[in-house]
């Protein structure tokens, strides 16, 4: 358990620096943009960069499957467990959030394969503006699934995941430093 601990610990870090560098590059080449168009216009020389709103775009598709991870590990995705509470008995309850479990799971799998398949055969394609290849786009597929794959494995294992930080303990933690 110490080593998945360490595991999760590290994958964790990793998705958090690639989100914070994602966040930081496109809010600089947006800023970046605004201020040579609208700040420096008159100087003819000095014009906005073609290529920022395809790397915006793009960077906004390896923001979702990130974010969508950290939104699987901390519990914040739209769930019907109000709904099964009040409607089905416990025992039914537990059998399909397990189903529904492995339903996803094997939706994460499919996507991670094709993603990888897409990503593949998308390397000799490149952006318009630049010569990127769309390739460095679409592994954001198979990177955000494997995310999700890894933390409702966690979930389907455990009942919920045992690293991630519980709510009531952040709530306690933030209330205290007031």
């Amino acid at each position: 358990m110490e080593i998945l601990k360490k595991i999760d610990k590290i994958l964790n870090l990793i998705r958090v620096v690639l989100i914070v560098i994602i966040m930081i590059a496109t809010i600089g080449m947006c800023t970046t943009n605004i201020v040579l168009r609208y700040v420096i216009r008159s100087e003819s020389s000095f014009r906005p960069f073609p290529w920022v709103n395809e790397l915006m775009q793009m960077a906004g598709i390896w923001i979702a499957f990130l974010a969508a991870s950290m939104g699987v590990r901390s519990n914040s995705h739209v769930s019907l467990e109000s709904f099964m509470q009040n409607h089905v008995p416990e025992k039914a309850g537990k059998i399909l959030k397990k189903v529904a479990l492995l339903i996803v799971l094997a939706t994460l799998a499919y996507l991670f394969f094709f993603g990888i398949k897409t990503t593949i055969f998308q390397k000799r394609s490149y952006l318009q503006n630049i010569h990127l290849s769309y390739a460095w786009f679409y592994s954001a597929i198979p990177v955000g699934c494997f995310y999700m794959f890894y933390e409702y494995l966690l979930i389907l294992i455990f009942g919920s995941n045992p690293f991630a930080k519980k709510s009531e303990e952040a709530c306690e933690a933030s209330s205290g430093s007031f």
